[in-house]
């Protein structure tokens, strides 16, 4: 059977209209919470991208004060460097004095004694030479000049090589019909003789 409507036109009418009101308000709402929706996503966003600004500034804070840091450390290592050098030039031919005439006073034959000693630093003058010594001294014979001579050319006295005599001359004693013999001897001083202060004076640094 066909419908029949009893309502009057007008009221037909109203509920159309009624009905398209409320849908026009859904989807009025719907677009709302889709905008709240990506408003609040995009929020979010920000908010986790301006956390990971925070924290990269934090770290690039960080690496800038190491590399402070290692910049110091750079110019104490060309310090330290530089003073080496310097250590090292000043040191290179230093001899061990001390240790070379506490080896003579050991080393000195009984018959002879030294009366007076001179040496000097060589810078390269001869290969393996770093000084030279004089010396002179008194014995009671010409053996006695021969001793000393010997106990210089000891293995046990390894800073001396070269002695020689460059003048002995007899002379009269205190009493008399004594005899003494005044020399004069000369050597070189080898690598052996360089003091160890360079390594005492110059502090190892982990590299």
């Amino acid at each position: 059977m066909r419908p029949i409507n009893l309502l009057p036109r007008h009221d037909k009418a109203a509920t159309a209209a009624r009905r398209r009101a409320v849908l026009a308000v859904l989807v009025g709402l719907l677009y709302l919470g889709g905008l709240a929706g990506l408003t609040m996503l995009w929020n979010g966003k920000v908010a986790a991208a301006e956390e990971r600004v925070a924290d990269q500034q934090a770290v690039n804070q960080r690496l800038q004060s190491e590399v402070a840091a290692l910049g110091a450390a750079d110019t104490l290592r060309s310090e330290y460097e530089g003073n080496v050098l310097l250590t090292r030039a000043v040191l290179s031919g230093d001899v061990a004095w001390g240790r070379l005439l506490n080896d003579f006073g050991r080393l000195i034959p009984e018959r002879v004694w030294l009366d007076n000693f001179v040496g000097s630093v060589v810078a390269g003058d001869i290969p393996g030479v770093v000084g030279r010594i004089t010396v002179a001294g008194t014995g009671f014979e010409f053996t006695d000049v021969a001793a000393w001579l010997r106990s210089l050319d000891e293995s046990r006295f390894p800073g001396v090589a070269g002695t020689w005599v460059t003048n002995a001359t007899e002379t009269q004693g205190l009493d008399e019909g004594d005899s003494l013999v005044a020399f004069t001897s000369s050597a070189g001083l080898t690598q052996s003789a360089i003091s160890n202060r360079i390594r005492t004076r110059i502090p190892e640094v982990p590299g």
